[in-house]
């Protein structure tokens, strides 16, 4: 399953209504901005940043967190259970 999409801004909307875009950031609602089509950066408060550094990750959670998309079987597939 797909996460839900971000809310994308283009960096010149975005300087403009960046005060509405920390308090939906605050709020729990990260927000895309992006320089070019291929180039953004995401804004998310600071409480939800710290709490996904918290947590030690590693390449196969990275992988099985992203299992699946795209209509593909995904990595949970074909591990061995357990793993």
């Amino acid at each position: 399953m797909k996460p839900a999409a971000l809310p994308s801004h283009p960096l010149h909307k975005a300087r403009a209504e960046l005060s509405a875009l920390v308090e939906r950031a605050l709020a729990g609602e990260p927000q895309r901005i992006t320089r070019t089509p291929r180039e953004a950066v995401v804004m998310v408060s600071e409480a939800e940043w710290e709490g996904r550094q918290a947590q030690p990750g590693t390449l196969a959670a990275l992988f099985l967190a992203h299992a699946g998309e795209d209509g593909e079987a995904g990595y949970a597939a074909i591990l061995p259970s357990g793993s």
